[in-house]
């Protein structure tokens, strides 16, 4: 408690005294910078505290750059799959030493330590950190990367951590990619890894081609998945495909962007299967409205198929329309994903969904945001109806008001239980230090005829921006559970009543 006290203190004090010296605050040593991102949390109904930070240095010379991250976590978020390992821990978890030598026609770049890649649209390799979502599969070892005459070359051997925090896979992997001209790329990714008990390699490859022309772009990949034990039990040259492909059309004041995707058994982890290296277009709608993101439907790399597709059209300077639809399916009888099992199960729909939203400015002052949201996802056995309403108010050039209105009408067709969610969003802005919000939600089932429960949560939360460089965030009050998705990948949060503080510094 003494040290999280402590880290707190020392950080508010600094943040505010960096705010009141802004002018002649000593500027760090040149090629120096660090950030630093807190995180604490009481519920008050769970007698559960969290506190978490983040604390980076860098420090850049001429071609040398060396940098670290200290965590510090005391204790972590207390759900297994987030804290891996270290419900109580502060340690250097992150550190590198990169060197840069010429540039992106002709150059290498040689870093040794921890560090993130990524290769293509992440079909083979995905290794980032995403805070958000509580993702964090970088990599320890060395990674080099050439550039020469519009060649570009990355090879890289690591290792991630794993449930337990402990690093035993070991990944090798490389990728070439090659621009053509300016308006063609051509590139191919290859990983495999090696398990520590010395079971059987799995290896993926791929091909992809990025061409431009005219007002149309494209990106497609195909791989191809090998494991010796898989393909003899199966009986199959094989272990698994995947392919992607994504087009954009523009012309003036409309556009087209299509995606498509096939996974099938491409899920590329460690032995003990709590790393996952890759992360494919998960081709899923991402909402900034809370009830849209009630109902997810994680990325799959096993088992799906589908598309979306989203058309814009601006009518005029003032209104501009936006809709998309989507679906993703299961696989039927003859993938490697039910060879594997020895099932024939038909292909069912996972998740289907459409959303349209009509912008309309109405004068300088006014601003209304008309969205609609329907989908069905297979996992929770949900059908899901979303109308929504926001307005913008622009008071004068610093001041703002935006009322968000979001209504979801919920079916569970296993119960074939009905009930309906509202939340309403209250925001203040004075630009840009200042924002203060007020989120009400309201819950009404009636489980037996005649009966209705209803349940409420509020809360209120405050931001303010010390100087340009810290960012304070602070919460009261109740927050109903619910899901946060980016990129295919969900993170659960529970309910939570209590007090909530965040910090974030960059400098």
């Amino acid at each position: 408690m003494h040290i999280r006290f402590f880290i707190l203190l020392l950080l508010v004090i600094s943040a505010s005294s960096l705010y009141a010296q802004d002018d002649y605050f000593p500027r760090l040593p040149d090629g120096l910078g660090f950030s630093n991102q807190l995180e604490y949390s009481y519920d008050y109904k769970k007698k559960q505290e969290i506190f978490e930070n983040w604390f980076n240095l860098d420090y850049r010379y001429d071609v040398f750059t060396a940098g670290i991250r200290f965590d510090v976590f005391q204790p972590n978020d207390p759900d297994p799959s987030i804290s891996r390992g270290k419900e109580k821990y502060a340690d250097i978890a992150f550190k590198y030493f990169e060197v840069d030598i010429g540039d992106v026609e002709e150059g290498l770049n040689l870093t040794v330590g921890n560090y993130y890649a990524l290769f293509g649209r992440g079909m083979i390799l995905k290794s980032y950190e995403n805070r958000n979502i509580r993702i964090d599969n970088n990599l320890l070892g060395v990674m080099a990367e050439g550039y020469y005459s519009g060649l570009k070359l990355t090879a890289l051997t690591g290792s991630a951590e794993n449930f337990n925090a402990e690093r035993k896979d070991i990944l090798h992997a490389a990728d070439l990619e090659y621009k053509i001209l300016n308006d063609l790329k051509l590139g191919g990714s290859f990983a495999s890894n090696s398990p520590e008990s010395g079971a059987a390699r799995t290896m993926l490859g791929s091909v992809r081609i990025q061409p431009t022309i005219w007002n149309f772009d494209f990106y497609g990949e195909y791989g191809l998945k090998r494991n010796s034990d898989t393909e003899r039990e199966i009986n199959s040259a094989n272990a698994g495909k995947a392919w992607y492909t994504g087009a954009n059309f523009y012309y003036g004041p409309f556009s087209v962007v299509g995606e498509y995707k096939y996974y099938d058994n491409f899920t590329f982890q460690s032995e003990d299967g709590t790393v996952i290296y890759n992360n494919p277009p998960a081709i899923r709608k991402e909402y900034t409205y809370a009830l849209l993101n009630r109902h997810p439907s994680p990325l799959n790399q096993a088992n799906e198929k589908g598309f979306q597709v989203e058309v814009n059209y601006s009518i005029s300077n003032e209104t501009f329309i936006s809709s998309s639809y989507g679906e993703t399916k299961t696989l039927g009888p003859g993938s490697y994903y039910q060879k594997i099992l020895e099932t024939a199960q038909p292909v069912r729909v996972q998740l289907r969904e459409t959303f349209t939203q009509l912008n309309h400015t109405w004068n300088e002052s006014f601003t209304t945001i008309a969205a609609f949201g329907y989908n069905e996802e297979r996992d929770a056995n949900t059908k899901n109806i979303t109308p929504i309403l926001e307005n913008h108010w622009y008071i004068d050039e610093i001041n703002t008001l935006r009322l968000i209105v979001e209504h979801q009408h919920t079916t569970d067709r296993t119960t074939a239980e009905k009930y309906y969610s509202d939340v309403v969003t209250l925001e203040y802005l004075r630009s840009p230090r200042i924002s203060v919000s007020f989120v009400t939600e309201m819950q009404t089932k009636e489980p037996e005829p005649d009966k209705t429960i209803r349940r409420f949560w509020n809360f209120i939360q405050f931001g303010y921006k010390l100087g340009g460089h810290t960012d304070l965030s602070l919460l009261f009050g109740t927050r109903q559970a619910g899901n946060i998705c980016i990129g295919g990948v969900c993170r659960y949060e529970p309910e939570f009543s209590g007090i909530e503080f965040k910090m974030f510094t960059r400098l």
